[in-house]
């Protein structure tokens, strides 16, 4: 029984060696692409900034024009 709980252990040891290497090499590509990161992160942000500014001017224009319009139609009742 004593046995199985060294092998146990070892195998956890060998495990945990494994993770710390791969996690290691996660963030060494998470290191090396850093400003690559930062620029996908700046170009999203002026992306959405662009798609929330068209949103608000186009339902302006669209209120206006609707109200344009039911104006006219009024006028020619």
């Amino acid at each position: 029984m004593e046995n199985v709980g060294r092998e146990a252990i070892i195998r956890l040891e060998a495990h945990e060696k494994e993770c710390l290497v791969r996690y290691q090499h996660i963030q060494d590509t998470l290191n090396k692409h850093h400003e690559r990161f930062d620029t996908l992160e700046s170009k999203t942000a002026y992306g959405f900034e662009r798609i929330e500014k068209l949103m608000m001017w186009g339902g302006t224009i669209v209120i206006a024009v609707i109200s344009v319009l039911l104006t006219i139609l009024e006028f020619m009742r």
